[in-house]
């Protein structure tokens, strides 16, 4: 059901004018009606007084001089008068003197007279009056009138004023319907631009007004407000179109400037790569003793600089991967090779680093793997790096490799019972130079591109790479390859 407050302001407005109509209508319809209700009553005392009077006077000398007779012919001449049902004319003392009965209404007594008085009862009214000759009381005259027909004459003024009631709502309905359009008509109009401004956006449309009244200014604020609204949005354009030039220029800048890095960390491979080789490699010839024997002290410190040496090119490494990948100069190379394999060499690689932290390093390859056309060397590297991660992050327990075929893909999975990570570093840990231990404090060496890269790397290889971890529990990171054969 609609409630009045989600009606239109027309409806609103008629509905309220027909209300008011309706009240006044009732109110005053209910006024004539019970004023006819009393006027009838009114008039038939008044009527009767004045009977009563005529008979009175009439019955004066035949109370004087005791004529019964002549007092009942007054009273006859009653017979004219058709609403009349009783009337009685008592001597002094009360008694009886005469007596007119209309047929079928004999039996009527007035009962004892001892006032003057006025009454109404079901169907009739009773009045009785004193007899005065010389201000003296000669005898009473009693009348009882009959009132069956104050129910017709009620029930004509209700069917008249019913026709009244409903010519006075046709005559409101008709006029409030005229006399509400000036005011629903412009809110109308107004409603209506601010839906079509709502719908198209467009803030040049304006509500027409002639008036100049409280509405006529509610028009006028409202264009006013569009006005200044096209006017705001305008210079909001030319703002987001000055922003956007600037945010392009910056970003073409941006992009340009990343590739260019990316280009120049790629090309200067060689010569980042030489100079650490050679150190490494002339250490390496020291510590073997083929440049003459070294003490102690020399062999320990010439281990640091290799063991130093070998770690920078493997961050090296990892940056020329990373830009390698992001300039798009590396490239797959394709090769029919064994997966069971390459995960046992794998994992045997880097078994003592496992036994070295007291961790248990152990693979579960499913029976009967196909042979893989991919590239070998990018599938090899993301292996080593989640399991040189896993490593890294457990400190007690085991890492388990899995390996097995579901749905044409092959998984494979880099489990450990290390120290996980939280929801919150899941969102990132695949990002360039992200790791779980941030900050000054940070115990766990590497450049933080490991994961990075073996996600690009991954996506190279057309597969995809998650994480599933618990902190405190371990981390489990899944390599999914589409099983590919070689045509």
């Amino acid at each position: 059901m609609t409630k009045f407050q989600d009606l239109s302001i027309k409806l609103k407005l008629i509905s309220i004018q027909l209300f008011t109509t309706l009240f006044i209508l009732v109110f005053f319809v209910g006024i004539y009606l019970y004023s006819q209700y009393h006027q009838y009553e009114v008039r038939a005392f008044t009527r009767m007084s004045t009977l009563a009077e005529v008979l009175g006077s009439n019955s004066i000398s035949a109370l004087l001089f005791f004529d019964n007779e002549a007092a009942t012919d007054v009273l006859e001449s009653l017979e004219t008068q058709t609403d009349v049902l009783n009337a009685v004319v008592y001597d002094h003392r009360g008694d009886v003197f005469a007596r007119f009965d209309r047929k079928g209404f004999t039996d009527y007594s007035f009962g004892l007279l001892d006032a003057e008085r006025k009454s109404a009862g079901h169907g009739y009214f009773v009045l009785t009056k004193k007899i005065i000759f010389d201000d003296l009381k000669v005898g009473w005259i009693a009348l009882r009138l009959d009132s069956s027909n104050r129910r017709s004459e009620l029930l004509e003024a209700v069917w008249q004023s019913f026709l009244l009631f409903i010519a006075g709502i046709i005559l409101a309905g008709l006029l409030s319907i005229r006399a509400q359009r000036p005011i629903s008509d412009s809110i109308g109009k107004l409603a209506e631009t601010a839906k079509q401004i709502k719908e198209s956006g467009d803030y040049t449309i304006r509500v027409k007004s002639n008036s100049r009244d409280e509405i006529g200014l509610l028009v006028g604020s409202f264009n006013d407000m569009l006005g200044k609204i096209h006017d705001h949005e305008q210079h909001l354009e030319k703002l987001v179109a000055e922003r956007t030039v600037e945010l392009e220029a910056a970003k073409t800048k941006a992009e340009e400037s990343d590739h260019l890095k990316s280009a120049f960390l790629a090309s200067m491979s060689h010569e980042l790569r030489t100079p650490l080789n050679s150190i490494i490699g002339f250490t390496g010839i020291l510590l073997q003793g083929m440049a003459g024997p070294l003490s102690e002290e020399q062999t320990k410190q010439l281990s640091m600089v290799k063991g130093s040496a070998s770690h920078l090119l493997e961050l090296i490494n990892d940056i020329l991967d990373i830009s390698k990948i992001e300039s798009g100069r590396i490239q797959v190379y394709d090769e029919d090779f064994k997966v069971d394999l390459l995960l046992v060499m794998a994992v045997s690689s880097l078994r003592p680093f496992a036994e070295k932290k007291g961790l248990r390093l152990r693979h579960n390859i499913e029976s009967n793997m196909p042979r893989l056309f991919s590239d070998k060397r990018r599938l090899e590297q993301v292996l080593l790096n989640l399991i040189n991660n896993a490593i890294k992050f457990t400190d007690e327990g085991e890492i388990i490799v899995n390996s097995y075929l579901k749905e044409d893909f092959l998984y494979i999975d880099v489990i450990d019972t290390g120290i996980g990570i939280s929801e919150k570093d899941l969102e990132t840990i695949f990002e360039t130079f992200r790791q779980i231990d941030t900050g000054l404090d940070r115990v766990k060496e590497g450049s933080g591109l490991g994961l990075a890269i073996s996600k690009k790397l991954v996506e190279l290889l057309s597969g995809n790479i998650t994480v599933v971890s618990e902190p405190g529990v371990g981390s489990t990171f899944s390599v999914a390859l589409p099983v590919t054969l070689e045509k």
